[in-house]
């Protein structure tokens, strides 16, 4: 037979058709890959890596076609699979033995198969690692009301129009933000991945670079533009381009003078909308930039330094021009609210400055957008400790997943409240890696991440975290402080002690932050608390200080079960200042956990000194001690106080005072019923009250806490105890809840993780007092025992 030539067994192998069908399916296959990486939001490399995969594909596929029309095949037939077989165990042990398999189609659609599973796999591993699980917080982004459109910085051209670069991206986005069917990405995030993309250069750049920074921000549209002018007229130029097919969807264009900037923004989002944005644009009301922010134009232009001022951490400087906008025009609500915002990084949440601006942006709540209205609502819930904090909030980071400060707020609400609202450590380190992720620039969400890395005994990402922080702020009093607990912690003896020493001439800042740190982890390391504590207590640092260092010393010894070192710190307390009235209310509290904590003549004393001016939470406390001392008709006195207060705060149309003061009475009617054995009625009244009470610093926390405590042990009184797992894990820094975590897993019969938290307290408490000494005796028998049965095993 002669030898066939090539082009013959092209033919016979219909390459080209084959070729021609593969190249269909490779631009199918990279569409679906566009739309996949844009709506899931998956990493760069995806796209050239579904290219080489083609590429090999290409290569296999045609190598398929050859060999499947080749003589040979044909001639071994029954030997080898067939065209359409795959033949796993053959493929396998042809594979094993070291040899290439025989090419069939089914095997080649199979490997394309699993080579793009694998691929979009990683990338969804690779962004669940990047962004450590953030998206299970709320529902996804895909549940946000509309698509998103990312306004990009304007080319500027002409005198006195540099403020316009970023300014058309603020104004644009507000005008457009909440339309029916649109929803516009934060500027913070679209102008961060900007400068990490394009950098600070005020040339435009490629169109196509533009678009990957909307395109990594999560948009489905990207608006462009330029606006072009002199001192008597201005003109602005947009377009707007559709992310899924790249192409143009639409322009808009207006021009007028530079006074009128108000109008002509309005007027070009109408034209914008008409360019078929929304498929009805005569069906809600028109933009107005000005009803959103201010008919001033002097005051929309300090508004708008602010704003880029505090996009870029420069929070002084950002007040100084935010006070000159509201100074124009004092009903700018927008102004106030960032106002706040900047006195609250300056001097902390705290602020009486934040607090008044606060107040009167609340006042005209009706001119600011939703997601402004939801952040406002859900910081002031914060401040007042009102659980309901954490459900705005996640409302705001559902409907715009894209809104930096909205994780930021998000994160600080399940740090400060997720204990008393029973929430997991897990959903704070979320929401704040979430907004780093959005904004790596946003300094403030490190500080809870970088303590909550030190207390989980995590060197690694605490050092990390540590360096990317001092990056944004390397003078900041927060980075030396970061930098004295590290060192004590995990430093070498050199450096630990240079540390020890500088306490003494660190600021009262630097020693806040580091007390900060050592306060949130467990007892662990609460001997570096009361060192840092000590230091703070130094005659030169403010009164406030001084007290709450003296406090948390009080509450370092407390934790190692050392009682008498504890009420001799809380005794030395300095008079005057806030912190002076948590010295009663904090000697009830201890008392009230029982169990070798009692100091009768202590806590009768405090609660006389409470009963001279209550608050709310005093007299839940004072009746508390009527009940452990069974003075029922005490207990009834304080619960009268409670309903009659709630009454008078009706009248005074005080809905949140009303509130908090039936839950207290509640709370103490639960807590009445527990003294008298009923837990079956203190459990439920306990419950009902424990979410309606505000669970902010001082009082209300400490009754949150033994709330918690209490429920935990009647629930494992009643034989629940994966419901009483939920309240000790809640106050886990409290050593008996590791006791009583302890008997928890040994019921749900898992030893280990019963002889770790035996272990914890009796590391805790290895050095405490006599009266709490049967106690611990207690733990280390049972932390003995399981050791001895799962050693046997």
């Amino acid at each position: 037979m002669p030898r066939r030539g090539f082009w013959s067994r092209v033919r016979e192998a219909r390459l080209v058709r084959v070729l021609l069908l593969y190249l269909a399916a490779s631009w199918l296959v990279l569409q679906v890959t566009a739309v996949l990486r844009n709506e899931l939001q998956l990493p760069k490399w995806v796209t050239p890596v579904a290219v080489i995969l083609l590429l090999v594909g290409l290569i296999v596929v045609s190598a398929t076609a050859w060999i499947q029309s080749h003589p040979a095949t044909k001639a071994r037939e029954g030997e080898v699979p067939a065209a359409w077989e795959i033949d796993l165990k053959g493929l396998v042990t042809t594979v094993t033995k070291g040899r290439l398999p025989h090419l069939t189609w089914a095997r080649a659609i199979l490997g394309g198969v699993v080579a793009f599973s694998l691929l979009f796999g990683a990338g969804g591993i690779y962004l669940y690692l990047k962004g450590r699980g953030a998206v299970s917080i709320v529902k996804e982004a895909s549940a946000a009301p509309g698509l998103g459109i990312a306004v990009l910085p304007f080319r500027v051209v002409g005198p006195d129009l540099e403020l316009w670069r970023e300014g058309m991206v603020d104004l644009l986005s507000t005008n457009l933000d909440g339309v029916p069917g649109l929803r516009a990405i934060d500027p913070r995030a679209v102008l961060n991945a900007w400068r990490s993309e394009i950098g600070e250069e005020t040339e435009a750049p490629a169109r196509e670079a533009a678009l990957e920074v909307a395109q990594k921000v999560g948009a489905s549209y990207a608006l462009t533009g330029s606006i072009v002018g002199s001192r008597g007229e201005v003109r602005i130029t947009t377009e707007i381009y559709d992310l899924a097919t790249g192409k143009l969807q639409g322009t808009a264009q207006v021009g007028g003078s530079p006074d009128s900037i108000l109008a002509l923004v309005d007027r070009l989002s109408i034209d914008l909308l008409r360019t078929g944005l929304v498929r009805e644009p005569g069906q809600f009301r028109s933009p107005s930039v000005g009803r959103i922010t201010t008919s001033s134009v002097p005051a929309l232009k300090a508004y708008l330094a602010g704003e880029q001022n505090y996009r870029r951490n420069r929070f002084r400087e950002a007040i100084a021009h935010l006070t000159q906008a509201v100074e124009a025009d004092s009903t700018f609500a927008l102004a106030l609210y960032r106002l706040a915002n900047a006195y609250g990084w300056v001097e902390g949440i705290v602020s009486p400055a934040g607090r008044e601006y606060a107040r009167r942006a609340a006042r005209f709540a009706d001119r600011l957008p939703e997601r402004e209205v939801l952040l406002l609502t859900g910081d002031d819930q914060l401040l007042r400790g009102e659980l309901a904090a954490i459900e705005t909030l996640e409302k705001l980071s559902t409907r715009y997943p894209d809104d930096v400060e909205g994780w930021y707020a998000l994160g600080d609400a399940y740090r400060h409240l997720g204990p008393a609202a029973l929430e997991p450590d897990d959903k704070f380190r979320s929401a704040l890696r979430r907004a780093i992720d959005l904004d790596p620039t946003l300094g403030p969400a490190y500080i809870h991440l970088i303590e909550d890395a030190i207390g989980r005994h995590d060197s690694a990402e605490a050092r990390e975290l540590i360096r990317r922080y001092r990056q944004l702020d390397p003078s900041s009093p927060r980075v030396i402080g970061f930098d004295l607990a590290y060192a004590l912690v995990w430093g070498d003896s050199a450096s630990r002690e240079q540390a020890i020493v500088a306490l003494d001439t660190a600021t009262n800042d630097a020693l806040r932050d580091a007390e900060e740190v050592f306060s949130w982890a467990d007892p662990d390391f609460w001997d570096h608390l009361i060192r840092v504590a000590r230091a703070r207590t130094d005659q030169r640092h403010p009164l406030a200080a001084r007290q709450l260092a003296q406090f948390r010393t009080s509450l370092a010894y407390l934790g190692r079960g050392r009682l008498k070192e504890a009420r001799e710190a809380l005794f030395s307390i300095p008079s005057g200042g806030p912190w002076e009235t948590w010295v009663p209310a904090s000697l009830l509290r201890w008392h009230l956990n029982g169990d070798g904590f009692e100091d009768t003549s202590s806590a009768r004393r405090a609660a006389s000194t409470l009963a001279s001016d209550p608050e709310p939470g005093d007299h839940f406390l004072i009746g508390a001690l009527a009940a452990y001392e069974k003075r029922w008709s005490d207990v009834q006195k304080e619960i009268a106080a409670l309903d009659s207060g709630a009454e008078e705060s009706d009248r005074q149309r005080d809905t949140l005072g009303a509130q908090e003061r039936r839950a207290l009475a509640q709370a103490l009617r639960g807590y009445a019923a527990l003294q008298r054995d009923d837990r079956q009625t203190a459990v439920q009244d306990l419950e009902a009250a424990r979410p309606a009470i505000p669970a902010t610093v001082g009082v209300r926390n400490a009754i949150h806490s033994l709330l918690r405590y209490e429920l935990g042990k009647s629930w494992l009184e009643l034989g629940d105890p994966r419901k009483a797992e939920r309240y000790f894990q809640s106050i886990d820094q409290f050593s008996p809840a590791q006791f009583y975590l302890g008997q928890i897993y040994e019921a749900l019969g898992d030893p280990e993780q019963a002889k770790l938290h035996y272990a914890r307290f009796v590391r805790w408490w290895e050095d405490c007092d006599p009266e709490l000494r049967p106690w611990w005796e207690r733990g280390r028998q049972a932390l003995a025992r399981l050791t001895r049965e799962t050693a046997t095993r």
